[in-house]
């Protein structure tokens, strides 16, 4: 048996200084992901502007659910009255203080949205007026799904952002005042008891805004769960990784391996909640079989292959062989490592909830585009007017109608079976039994067709041409036939060309992504240092320190 005693008095330097060399090593990163940002913004493909809009949403709902998740962690502690997080409770306060920040970067998308700007009409269909005109579905959920109400999710930032400010401004009393140790704690305790259910709610409404609506045809009950163990395992890792930085520094003497152990549970164990949750999703939308849930994830596992198992490695596999014995839990090394780890894997996680939809749309109103434009040529076709008999100008308007037919049939196969070619973009999703039976009707479809076409042209061939025309005439008809073929062709060749198979920064995280990354972390550890060196790293007057001090486990070597 073991456990941490400690024999004389620890000197632990409690005041943590925000260094002009950890400013400019800070500020550095942000100026990385700014530049990212906007090399996304004006430069590369078609798709830059989708890049860039969608590494802003990505990263901004990922740090600021982290710093939300910070003050659950503050809050779901202080009301089951532990203890044994005191001695670091001032990295999660600090880290919460990002969350005014938030508002500011997501009240950038949501000015953004409101204002239609580039891009941001494939962030969010319901954003977009043609989806509002033509999709029912969008429309019948456009009471939830509306400018008005995103906007509201800065609302519910804000009164996030009220608990947080409450709750540090009553744990940094303490220090200067000893009298209020008990009075602040209860005042702190029943602050945090109102935040939890609020929470709870709250930030349901608020991820099914920011991420779950980008996939509006989708929908999920265990969504808001599993977005948010994401970022309180992100949390977590932060928090942890923060501690051994200030430890190198001189800090914490008091964090031990006892503590080191108690986060290393919360690693591994809400590793495998994520788990659990991501399974009961993905299996119970696998075998319900329901074409507007298995879109979801078969978009994913399609197109989005390599993100989709790296997302469940990083996240489960690894963490859960590394971390299963309890002596890795206590390894500083092993851990610091894995919460590196995990929190890149929870980041690529946020990455594939938002990147894989935002591709679904642009595809989606690439295909209605590419279908407006060859409705108005095939009008201009059929008021193409020749300088022939009647007749045979009435011909050539069937021909144009069977014509115009196969040319929808053509459309609907792009549809139906858009994934089979490597330079097509997935426009629509079915069950297997879905795909048969369309793909039946398809074929008649086709046959009438084809049927329609042979007796047009039966028609045209026995069709006595006793009767005297031009011959300018004639000739115009039999170029207005090769240019209309020569268009039948152009539009087959164009239905399948919407998008390439893969785009770096869409279907896997490129320079750009990580650079944005890189940058929106500089950000958050500079808004964390700030605050950490405005109040004591050690509460000296909170009820729980000296418990907190001489935390221990009984462990087996």
């Amino acid at each position: 048996m073991g456990a941490h005693h400690h024999n004389q008095p620890i000197q632990d330097n409690s005041q943590f200084v925000f260094t002009g060399k950890l400013k400019l090593f800070t500020i550095a990163l942000i100026i990385v992901g700014a530049a990212s940002l906007a090399l996304t913004y004006f430069t590369g493909s078609e798709h830059a502007h989708i890049r860039f809009w969608t590494n802003l949403l990505h990263n901004s709902v990922f740090f600021t659910g982290i710093a939300f998740a910070s003050l659950f962690f503050i809050a779901t502690h202080t009301v089951a009255w532990g203890g044994w997080q005191t001695i670091f409770k001032r990295i999660p306060e600090a880290m919460m203080m990002f969350l005014p920040i938030g508002i500011i970067l997501l009240g950038l998308v949501a000015l953004a949205v409101s204002l239609d700007a580039e891009g941001t009409d494939f962030l969010y269909l319901w954003s977009d007026e043609e989806a509002l005109k033509n999709d029912r579905l969008i429309i019948h959920k456009s009471s939830f799904l509306n400018p008005f109400n995103y906007l509201l999710t800065l609302v519910v930032i804000g009164i996030w952002t009220l608990f947080a400010l409450a709750i540090r401004r009553l744990s940094i009393q303490q220090d200067g005042d000893r009298t209020l140790r008990k009075k602040n704690y209860e005042k702190i305790h029943m602050w945090s008891a109102i935040f939890l259910p609020i929470a709870g709610f709250s930030s349901a409404y608020a991820i099914w805004q920011w991420v779950m609506s980008v996939d509006p045809h989708w929908y999920s009950t265990l969504f808001a769960w599993y977005a948010t163990v994401s970022v309180w395992v992100s949390a977590i890792c932060i928090i942890y990784l923060l501690i051994l930085f200030l430890q190198t520094r001189g800090h914490l003497q008091y964090f031990t391996k006892e503590h080191t152990h108690d986060l290393g549970k919360y690693v591994f164990g809400f590793s495998v909640f994520w788990t659990y949750l991501w399974f009961s999703q993905f299996m119970l939308i696998w075998y319900a079989n329901n074409g507007e849930e298995t879109q979801y994830f078969f978009l994913r596992f399609e197109q989005f292959r390599p993100v989709f198992f790296l997302n469940l490695i990083i996240n489960f596999v690894i963490p859960f062989l590394s971390l299963m014995m309890n002596s890795a839990k206590r390894a500083k090394g092993t851990l610091g490592f894995m919460a590196g780890l995990v929190l890149l894997g929870h980041w690529l996680d946020y990455y594939q909830m938002i990147k894989p939809g935002v591709w679904y749309n642009w595809g989606h109103a690439q295909h209605a585009k590419h279908e407006h434009k060859h409705e108005g040529d095939h009008k201009h076709e059929g008021d193409h007017k020749h300088e022939g008999d009647h007749k045979h100008e009435g011909d050539h308007i069937h021909e144009g109608d069977a014509h115009k037919g196969n040319h929808k049939e053509h459309s609907d196969t792009y549809k139906l079976n858009s994934d089979n070619n490597a330079k097509a973009v997935l426009t629509d999703f079915q069950t297997p039994k879905e795909k048969e039976q369309k793909d039946d009707l398809k074929n008649l479809a086709l046959d009438s067709a084809k049927v329609k076409t042979d007796t047009a042209h039966h028609a045209h061939d026995s069709t006595t041409h006793d009767h005297d025309h031009g011959t300018a005439g004639t000739n115009g008809h039999d170029h207005g036939n090769d240019d209309h073929a020569k268009g039948h062709d152009e539009h087959a060749h164009a239905a399948h060309d919407h998008g390439p198979s893969f785009v770096m920064g869409i279907h896997f995280p490129g320079l750009y992504e990580l650079g944005t990354m890189i940058g929106f972390l500089g950000l958050f550890l500079f808004v964390t240092f700030s605050f950490l060196e405005r109040a004591s790293l050690m509460p000296k007057n909170d009820p729980y320190v000296d418990e907190s001090k001489n935390h221990h486990v009984w462990y087996d070597l």
